[in-house]
């Protein structure tokens, strides 16, 4: 990542456990797992 880059308001989304995330970005944010439909979202980052 540059310097000076920041990311607001990110989300990601397992539809029904289908793809699953680990983190929303680096190692920041929930991991979507389960049979649920399951968001993570990152306010701010870094």
């Amino acid at each position: 990542m540059k310097p000076g880059v920041k990311f607001h308001s990110l989300i990601v989304v397992s539809l029904g456990g289908n793809g699953q995330y680990e983190h929303v970005i680096n190692e920041t944010g929930s991991p979507t797992s389960g049979t649920e439909t399951t968001p993570s979202q990152v306010v701010n980052f870094p």
